[in-house]
């Protein structure tokens, strides 16, 4: 066991089933709701294991995780400046359970989360399972509009769910290789595409729900996050363009960025000739576009007062990723 490692002196009864591994950074604010939830789980404590590593953070948090002991059995392990990703591969390598849960530390596990998955599981064999998140009940309008639109679909097979909520079985973890320690973000659409092109399934069931404590509660928190979560979305799409990974995303960053371009280009020239009639149609590009999306969507789900919301959340979602794109030099580099 690496220093700064502690185990938890719960004698086991019974084979650990599921291990749940947590990476944290920071996570005083939340890391205790997280651990308190796992502890009404309705799966016996002796059969499941919590593995918690940490980043180095500098706040409370490893104090905050070492109050659980008694609940748990429970191992923190220490890392320092490395990626989400590596955190996990290294929870993982620990782990004593078949099935690995991955889990993020702002997020709830409802009670019936471990036996829902031991389940389902055990009735089909799945090679990745998971869903995505449920907002929080005092959620704002914009984790709302943006969750209720973007959720519709991702029932049954899914090109990936988040790994804030991913299990899968402990053999095939190491056999796809775990997740890519060179990405920062995006390394769980990455790691359930490398599932997928194993010949394994990946699959979202609302019986493994978690309450995301993480959703944004302003435009602001919104943008930050999206602009977070693209930082390696275009290097995992050249990294086999032909494949089409993450296409829809890379494809509205470099049209909004065209976009921004045109009319930061069109709004030079008005101010030259006053003549407005180019940064008028760059407008026109950037927003109409989206604003059908938006009507589609609402539309499909006959909520058509969400349409300027929805309208707004794209709008900013392509400013956040192509910032990203901006960027990708700098982040690469990092």
């Amino acid at each position: 066991m690496s220093p700064g490692s502690f185990h938890a002196s719960v004698e086991a009864t019974e084979e650990i089933r599921i291990s749940v591994i947590i990476p944290t950074l920071n996570e005083n604010a939340v890391i205790q709701q997280c651990l308190k939830a796992l502890s009404s789980n309705r799966l016996s404590k002796t059969a499941f294991e919590v593995i918690v590593v940490d980043n180095g953070s500098t706040d409370a948090t490893v104090e905050t995780v070492r109050q659980f002991q008694a609940l748990h059995s429970l191992k923190v392990i220490s890392l320092k400046r490395v990626h989400i990703s590596a955190l996990r591969n290294r929870g993982a390598a620990e782990a004593r359970g078949k099935i690995l849960a991955f889990l993020d530390a702002d997020c709830l596990a409802l009670a019936d989360w471990l036996t829902n998955a031991l389940r389902l599981f055990e009735d089909h064999g799945e090679g990745i399972i998971g869903c995505h998140y449920q907002i929080p009940d005092d959620a704002t309008w914009v984790g709302r509009v943006w969750c209720q639109n973007r959720l519709t679909e991702r029932v049954g097979n899914v090109s990936y769910v988040p790994s804030g909520d991913l299990l899968i079985d402990r053999e095939l973890f190491f056999q796809v290789g775990g997740f890519d320690e060179s990405l920062q973000t995006n390394e769980d659409f990455e790691f359930c595409q490398r599932v997928i092109a194993a010949g394994f399934t990946v699959k979202s069931y609302q019986e493994l729900r978690v309450v995301h404590l993480g959703t944004p509660r302003t435009l602001l928190g919104f943008y930050k996050k999206q602009r977070w979560h693209g930082t390696h979305v275009f290097a995992v799409f050249l990294r086999d363009p032909r494949k089409r990974k993450n296409l829809r995303p890379v494809l509205l960053s470099v049209y909004t960025l065209g976009c921004l371009a045109g009319l930061i280009s069109g709004v030079l020239w008005g101010i030259v000739s006053s003549r407005w009639g180019i940064p008028t149609v760059f407008v026109a590009m950037l927003v109409l576009p989206i604003m059908a999306i938006a009507v589609w969507r609402s539309a499909s789900l006959r909520k058509w007062s969400d349409v300027l919301p929805l309208t707004l959340l794209y709008l900013v979602f392509g400013l956040a990723r192509a910032n990203c794109l901006l960027k990708y030099k700098t982040w690469t580099t990092a």
